[in-house]
Order: structure tokens, then sequence, then C-alpha cells
């Protein structure tokens, strides 16, 4: 037998040897990835139907789904991806609901099982710049900032500025903020801002976030506190269409009656935030004319309300602890209302009080123990703005 002979029947042998893991390996790169995100009337069902599922693995992968996850529950912006292998056959159905996690139904040899993973995450620093166009709400939004950002964008500067009355046309703003992202870099969670500026009638405001042991906060360039206990409004509004009085001609009613709270007109959907940590007391429908509306208790005798609400935020229901600035709820007509806005109300004691009287006053500064270590962050940071 010739040397090139035995050569041929090596490689031969060689190739029979290994064909079954060829094979595999080009399966493995062989599969496809289909991924969404679901939009409004979207039902999971109906997503598995357009992506070629037959029905009967449609149901199964709903039933399966359900054992960890309700698909009843699902929301707008929540992701979804369908894996099939190289001749289109399902293979795996990963649903991401949760920040952090993600739920999966995965067909191996025709039986299907369903499971949940955590996501692989990392920490990532975002910075953005724009200019103030209509509001601070909607300038912010077209850069595609997350409105709990734009929200506690708000809250740091608001011992400073008053988003309504002060806010101006070609205002400038920068913002750097930390988030948890995937591999892939797609934004599991906003964590905070980490710093901010906002120039206007020639003045610069700075506010950069801080944290030693216990202590944490946001402060000024000097190092002085630049937060306060309670927002200065609950949302990003429009204009105030009802102020506190002890008597008001009522829209609807025809007679004059007080009107104890504060109305914020904003479009159906704007998120309201509560005004400061506390617990909430109440979250549901009233039939006092209130309409679907949250209840707040704050420390040192505070009582905040929120009314006419066109949706209550998931989660949001008695017993449950908000932070500042966390959204609550989001703006509607719901109950005697005329027009979209928010019905905004505070009480002191158990009394309610004109919650535009209240005098906002930095809660705290830096220490002289944590001033070194501060002015290294600040520097940091303000590279970045």
């Amino acid at each position: 037998m010739s040397k090139s002979l035995k050569t041929l029947i090596c490689l031969i042998s060689i190739l029979i040897l290994f064909y079954p893991f060829i094979r595999l390996a080009k399966k493995e790169k062989g599969i496809s990835i289909i991924e969404g995100e679901i939009k409004k009337g979207d039902i999971i069902g109906d997503i598995l139907k357009r992506q070629g599922i037959s029905e009967i693995e449609k149901n199964i992968i709903i039933e399966r789904l359900k054992d960890i996850f309700d698909p009843r529950k699902s929301k707008i912006g929540d992701r979804w991806q369908l894996h099939f292998d190289k001749d289109g056959n399902f293979l795996k159905f990963k649903y991401f609901e949760k920040p952090f996690n993600f739920y999966i139904v995965e067909k191996r040899e025709e039986e299907f099982f369903s499971y949940t993973e955590e996501v692989e995450k990392y920490k990532k620093i975002f910075q953005k710049q724009g200019y103030i166009n209509i509001s601070l709400y909607e300038s912010m939004s077209n850069l595609n900032i997350n409105p709990e950002m734009i929200i506690q964008f708000a809250e740091v500067f608001e011992s400073k500025i008053d988003f309504l009355t002060d806010c101006q046309k070609n205002d400038k703003f920068s913002i750097v903020w930390e988030s948890w992202v995937d591999k892939n870099e797609n934004i599991l969670k906003d964590i905070r801002i980490l710093a901010g500026k906002y120039e206007t009638n020639n003045k610069e405001y700075y506010a950069f976030y801080f944290e030693k042991d216990n202590f944490k906060g946001y402060f000024d360039e000097n190092g002085k506190g630049v937060e306060s206990g309670f927002l200065k409004a609950p949302l990003s509004y429009r204009k105030i269409t009802s102020f506190f009085s002890r008597s008001r001609f009522h829209p609807i009613y025809k007679v004059y009656r007080p009107h104890l709270g504060i109305d914020y007109s904003a479009p159906i959907g704007t998120p309201v935030s509560s005004i400061g940590n506390g617990t909430i007391i109440f979250a549901g429908w009233v039939s006092n004319g209130y309409g679907k509306c949250i209840k707040i208790k704050h420390p040192n005798g505070y009582i905040s309300y929120y009314g006419h609400l066109s949706k209550i935020e998931k989660g949001i229901k008695n017993g449950v602890k908000v932070k500042k600035g966390q959204v609550i709820g989001y703006v509607g007509m719901t109950g005697a209302a005329t027009g979209p806005h928010l019905d905004f109300r505070i009480k002191k004691d158990g009394k309610f009080i004109n919650f535009l009287k209240i005098k906002f006053i930095p809660e705290k500064n830096i220490p002289n123990k944590y001033i070194e270590e501060f002015e290294k962050i600040k520097k940091q940071y303000a590279k970045l703005l």
C-alpha cells in the first residue's frame, strides 16, 4: 500500500470517528434567536404564534410558563427571546420580567421544562447632556433617560431650582448615572444618579453623590447638602390649575367648598412619585370623587395623598415602604375630574396644610472627616460632567 493511500485512509478514519461531534458543532452554531419587547395589546400566546410556534407547542409553553410566572402579568417593555434550531424547531423561550431574573421554558427530548435564572449583570456609568426645550421631563425623555432618573434629578436639585418657575428654554443639564446592564449592555435597572449639573441665568448648580460608612447623600461642589426631606412636587407638571384654598368653586359640583390640596396639570400617564420616604397606608379606589388614589405616611406626623390616578404602580400596596422619588402611580382623571391632573394633598399632625408653604431646608453637609475623600469623588465625576 502506497504512503499516499495510507494517509488518505487515516484521514477518512478520523473524519468518521469525529463526524458526530462536527455535526453537533454545526447544529449549535445554527441556533437562531428572535427577540423583542411586549408592546401595547401584546399577549404572549399571540407572540408565539406570530413566530411560527404551533398551537400545541404554544399551549404547552404557556402552561409550563405558568409554573413560574403568570403570563397575564406581562407588561409593556418586558423583553422576550425565542431560540430555534437550524431546522426552525423550537428550543427555548426566555421571558425577562424582573430586573435580574428571567423565566425559561425549554424543550429537551420532546419534554418541556420551566425554570428561572439570574441574569449575568455588570455596573456601567452613563452620561448625557442636553438643553431645555419645553420642560425638564420632556427634554430628558427625548434623550431616552428613564423617568425615575428624571424625577431623581429634579429631586436632587429641589432646594436650588423650582423646575416650573426657574426652568427656562436653553437651560443646560448634564447627568451622570449608574445602571445594571447585561452582557449585551441592555439596561436592566438604573441604580442612582452619581452627579448632576444645571446651568440657568449664568449660574451653575452641581450635585455629587457621596457614600461612606452609613453616611450618604448629594452635595454641591463645596460639600454642602442639596437635598431636603421632601420633593418640591410629586411629578413633572405643566402648571398648577388649582391651589390650596378654604373656599374654591368646584367645576363639577358647582358649589364653593374647601380644596385642601394642589392640582398639578399633566398628561395622562405622567409618573407620580412619593414626595418622601414613608409607608403606604392605602392604595386603591375611593368613592368620594378622589378616584384611584394612594396615601403615604411619612416621619414627623406627615401623610401625603395622591388622587385621580390612572394607574397604581405594580407592588404599591398597604404596608409597603417607599423612598423619596420612587414612582408610585401615574396621572389620570379617575373619580370626579374634568381633565387629567394630580390632586395632591398633605396633612401634618392630622390637619391639611398648604404644601407650597413648606420650607425646604437641606438636611446635611459633608463632615470634615470625609472632605478629602469627597474631593476625590467630586473630581472624578466633574470630568464626566
